[in-house]
């Protein structure tokens, strides 16, 4: 190799500098060049041996021509070039103490340029009379290309292999997680003389690191007559590469080489390495225990409700131009338990793109477990687990979104939590490039008012202006900062948060504790203490305590209250949620003041209760400023009603303020209620309006949705001596609110409330522990309840069953999509007043099978008898399994009734279903139909079956043969609807066959499908036969003159039927007119 195109410390300073190698290589120029052109130009037409010669040169030379195009020659010194090439490879490779060299070498010809030239790797660029062109050069192409014709090609290292092939160099040393190679695709073209006589353009290597890349070959149409050009696209990556070999006339070969990555692994700065520990190190201390009355940790106490899967449909409004609302999709409890998730499942989204930014929202009811939920993800993140963040926030947006406050992302995520101790600009420029590896947690989201408008994020710069928390996340969903992360958001479901967010990637749903997990809950809470075995009976015992241990906050204050009650050895806990915490903050109070302080403790009572009404009216549980006075500040944070918390700090300033917040929602709604009862100045006559039962709106306080209870239950503790202690107002007041809210619960029409306020009243009913009102309440209800998809909690179960078993009526209740558990349908049906019930089939096959398996048979047979199917309407093929299983119940049934010598039992359901009606689509509805054939015959009362539906089930002429094969076995069917199946004249002759069969039908619908003649004929032949029809129904077919005539004639034969409807749009109008004239049966 000639020194003279060396630098002075030779092949390292070389690759030390910027030199393009391959440009010095093949740049040399000639002695004796005045032009300074680099090669020689080979005329084809002149030197036309000279092309001969060169089979295996690799670059083609443009050179100005005639009109006909551009034309082609060979680079004459590109073997010398590979050549020198590899000896510096070779040089490299070998010196095994300079390792770092190799990235530099791969940096220097590939990544560099190919990060400046990015936007042009694929693009095509026609080289139009250029006179001088360098080698892979891009720099001096012809400034007058128009028209894409030459692809761009990107520099990729090679080495000789002695023999006129060349092989891949490794491109770089660092791990395949880096940032700067992960996924780089990079594609060089290199043109061939003769297609059939190439040398091997990449061997199979004896080492498997020279192969640090996938290569895959592609014929592209340059624009060239000849010689053909092939192009190679290479993708860095981990694991097998593809690559493809080229030798001789043999066809490409795709072979996998093993990739062996770098040991060396990526580091980050230390900075952020410091600020990732800090971080992990303030989440295990912080999650580490349960924020409760006494010293629990997490991992003991922590039991997960059950996430489940949501699906959100989307419901219009009346009028097109009400806005849509998405509401999530009620399950049935067997649906629940086939859509939960694990804990690890929730950040799972399938199909999502990596660059995205990712919305994930957990739904619940208030108390259900969100918070610790969150807790438990930040503890495991700390302790290793969700390792795809790097980094992990958790706000409480009730504490951080007021109105008045302003924050920068960079104030938010760096000076809340941990505070760098140095490199905070570092560490924020990391977090910015790298979002995918960031998780926001924004624990409360339902502090957005259901009418305010989600704000647009309008700061020029929002990573450094300063926003409100609204517009600050306004801005992370709609990708404008932080593009990529992922976004945790906690909500209640009635708050419609879908208003505001327009994408949701995933809806998840928490819906508190199984009968089995509260259970659980309970004995690791008394874990350790003498009483342990006493306090699950005590509270199993009180039914409706029980009932709502299925949140895990209201389970907390049960143990708690049990707790006190088992130390001073009484043996009955209070019945009602108002007696619960009357004594929970007499608990709090009476034990620890003395008479000097018992006035000053009702003041600071009564101050709470006024603050936490107020706060509740704008949705709101935080305030920034400070309680009214010390005293009740010192009242609040003793007694732990309130729990102080810091503001993020400004960068800038680095003044941290503090803020209070109620630490509990049940205390809040608690204290409101007492609100509205303590003070003089709420009206008699105002009270009523805070019940809210005649409200339109299903909600009118959601914030503060215990306060109806809680004020119905205080009103009638006046006389309780806990209620005297927490208040110095005349009770004689009190006792007029009472009479006044008895005069308005008299006076209401159960009967015009809906589902939700109707529970909403027997909840503050069974507060009231009040037997008149009670009875009152009982007597009035309406005899058919319908709790369709409305959603019953067991505290839900536990007061309609209370209720109803006061009534002497008969009721009829309708559970559908309820989501009740089987414990509480078991209850309620087990009620002798209830003579009949409509349930999800699965909730009721599952409960039939759990009744035979506790051998329960008296129950089993009654609730059997009170159960109601019909019309029953298959939409998927859930329901059609969930038939195909009732059938299989009524066989057990009958077996077990055999067993014990009685005569076989016929579930009414089944024996007097009527109606069914199949909606399946298109997708499923062949499938659906064969499996439904086989079940049909089991009701023998079937009457209606109707197979059409919008969406088009499309059984086809397979269905419709199958289900044909059923008809003999359906004595009673009078109505049969094929209309919109796709059936041709193969389906309709094999109904006709089978259509005598069904003594009973009157009406026969095959509106709209692809009957031509032939099938109208079948249908004709067999018409006299079925004297029972009345009703034909063939329009919108393919039938034409011609089978009109045949069903005209024998429509004569058939007197019994009344109407023919077979209006076509193959029928000439004049034609079916006389035959109208001619029988005024056929409609027209």
């Amino acid at each position: 190799m000639d020194s003279a195109f060396l630098p002075e410390n030779g092949y390292l300073a070389m690759l030390h500098g910027d030199l393009d190698l391959l440009h010095t290589f093949l740049d040399a120029k000639p002695p004796g060049d005045e032009e300074g052109d680099f090669f020689p130009v080979l005329d084809p037409e002149v030197d036309a041996s000279n092309c001969e010669q060169s089979n295996s040169m690799d670059f083609l030379y443009p050179k100005e021509s005639d009109e006909n195009g551009e034309e082609l020659c060979l680079c004459s010194n590109t073997i010398e070039a590979y050549a020198r090439i590899a000896e510096l490879a070779d040089y490299v490779l070998k010196d095994q103490q300079e390792k770092h060299m190799e990235d530099i070498f791969a940096g220097s010809l590939i990544l560099d340029e190919m990060a400046a030239e990015n936007t042009e790797k694929f693009t095509d660029i026609e080289m139009q009379k250029c006179h001088k062109r360098t080698f892979l050069s891009s720099s001096e192409s012809c400034s007058d290309a128009s028209v894409p014709k030459y692809r761009k090609i990107v520099e990729a290292p090679a080495v000789s292999a002695g023999n006129g092939n060349f092989l891949a160099m490794p491109l770089s040393n660092h791990p395949a997680s880096s940032a700067s190679l992960s996924n780089q695709h990079m594609s060089f073209s290199v043109p061939a003389a003769n297609e059939l006589e190439r040398s091997s353009i990449i061997p199979a290597p004896s080492s498997p690191e020279c192969l640090p890349v996938g290569m895959k070959g592609s014929q592209e149409n340059t624009g060239f007559a000849d010689p053909p050009q092939q192009i190679f696209n290479l993708v860095l990556g981990n694991g097998y590469s593809d690559v493809i070999i080229y030798t001789g006339s043999e066809l490409f070969k795709e072979v996998q080489v093993t990739v062996i990555p770098s040991e060396e692994p990526f580091k980050r700065p230390k900075p952020v390495e410091a600020f990732c520990a800090s971080l992990m190190d303030y989440f295990r201390d912080v999650c580490k225990y349960v924020a409760m009355e006494r010293e629990v940790t997490l991992d003991h106490l922590f039991i997960g409700g059950t996430l489940v899967q949501s699906q959100p449909e989307t419901k219009t409004g009346k009028n097109s131009t009400k806005a849509m609302e998405k509401e999530l999709v009620t399950f049935s409890q067997q649906g629940k338990e086939k859509t939960a998730l694990k804990r690890s499942q929730i950040f799972q989204i399938p199909d999502s793109k990596h660059i995205e930014t990712k919305v994930i929202l957990v739904l619940g009811k208030a108390g259900m477990g969100k918070s610790i939920l969150v807790q438990k993800i930040c503890q495991d993140w700390s302790n290793g687990e969700f390792s795809q963040f790097e980094f992990v926030f958790w706000f409480d947006y009730k504490q951080i979104s007021l109105p008045e406050k302003k924050y920068s992302l960079k104030d938010l995520l760096l000076e809340f939590f941990v505070k760098p101790q140095e490199g905070s600009k570092e560490i924020f420029e990391y977090i910015l490039q790298n979002p995918t590896k960031v998780l926001l947690i924004f624990d409360g989201f339902e502090g957005l008012h259901v009418h305010e408008n989600f704000p647009h994020c309008s700061a020029s710069q929002p990573e450094k202006d300063l926003c409100s928390v609204k517009e600050l996340l306004s801005g992370l969903i709609q990708k404008k900062i932080l593009k990529g992360c992922t976004l945790l958001l906690t909500a209640r479901p009635k708050d419609k948060v879908y208003q505001y967010v327009s994408k949701v990637d995933k809806t998840t749903e928490i819906v508190g504790f199984s009968p089995q997990q509260r259970e659980l809950y309970i004995t690791k809470y008394f874990e350790g203490l003498p009483y342990c075995d006493n306090a699950l009976k005590l509270i199993k015992d009180c039914g409706y305590l029980f009932s709502h241990c299925y949140s895990p906050v209201m389970c907390r204050f049960v143990c708690f209250l049990c707790e006190i009650v088992l130390e001073r050895g009484d043996k009955n806990l209070p019945s009602t949620l108002s007696r619960i915490f009357l004594k929970f903050v007499q608990q709090k109070i009476i034990h620890m003041q003395t008479d000097v302080t018992t006035m000053q403790n009702q003041e600071s009572l009564a101050t709470l209760a006024r603050i936490a009404w107020y706060l509740g009216e704008k949705h709101q549980s935080a305030m920034k400023s400070d309680l009214p006075s010390k005293k009740v500040k010192e009242f609040a944070l003793k007694y732990g009603f309130f729990l102080p918390f810091a503001f993020p700090r400004h960068s800038d300033s680095g003044e941290e303020e503090f803020g209070s917040t109620f630490s509990d929602f049940i205390i809040q709604n608690f204290l409101g209620a007492l609100h509205l009862i303590l003070p003089e100045e709420i009206k008699d006559k105002s009270l009523t309006k805070y019940l809210s039962f005649l409200s339109k709106k299903k909600k009118l306080y959601n914030w503060l949705d215990l306060v109806p209870r809680f004020l119905s239950g205080l009103l009638f503790l006046q006389d309780d001596p806990y209620f005297c202690s927490l208040s110095s107002k005349d009770v004689k007041h009190s006792i007029k609110k009472q009479k006044t809210f008895l005069k308005y619960i008299r006076r209401l029409k159960m009967n015009k409330l809906c589902p939700e306020r109707l529970l909403e009243l027997l909840h503050c009913i069974y507060e009231t522990q009040n037997n008149y009102l009670l009875q009152h309440v009982a007597l009035r209800l309406k005899p058919d309840l319908s709790f369709l998809d409305v959603g019953l909690t067991p505290p839900d179960v536990h007061v309609v069953h209370s209720i109803l078993k006061r009534s002497r009526k008969d009721f009829s209740l309708d559970l559908r999509n309820s989501s009740i558990d089987m414990q509480g349908l078991k209850d309620l049906v087990g009620l002798k007043n209830v003579a009949s019930f409509r349930a999800s089939l699965s909730d009721a096959v599952r409960l039939w099978k759990s009744l035979e398996q506790t051998k329960d048979y008296e129950l089993l047979r009654a609730s059997t008898e009170k159960f109601v199917l019909g019309p029953f309407k298959a939409k998927t093929m859930k329901d059609i399994s969930d038939l195909s299983d009732l059938v299989d119940v009524q066989k057990m049934i009958s077996c077990v009734q055999e067993a014990s010598g009685c005569s076989s039992y016929e579930i009414p359901a089944i024996k007097n279903l009527q109606k069914l009606e199949f909606a399946l689509g298109p997708v499923c509805g062949l499938q659906g139909l064969l499996k439904l054939v086989e079940i049909l015959a089991a009701f023998p009362s079937l009457q209606h079956l109707d197979l059409d539906a919008l969406s088009q089930n499309g059984i086809g002429d397979e269905g419709a043969k199958s289900l044909s094969e059923v008809f003999p076995t359906l004595k009673s069917l009078e109505t049969l609807n094929l209309s919109q199946n796709k059936i041709t004249d193969v389906g309709a002759e094999k109904l006709a066959t089978a259509l005598p069969s069904l003594s009973s039908l009157k009406t026969l619908s095959l509106y709209n499908n692809s009957i031509c003649d032939f099938g109208a004929e079948n249908l004709a032949k067999v018409l006299p036969a079925m004297e029972s029809l009345r009703v034909v129904d063939v329009q919108y077919n393919k039938i034409t003159g011609v089978g009109a005539q045949q069903l005209t004639d024998s429509l004569r034969k058939c007197p019994h039927i009344k109407n023919l409807v077979m209006w076509n749009p193959t029928i000439p109008y004049g034609v079916l007119e006389h035959l109208h004239q001619l029988d005024s049966r056929i409609s027209v």
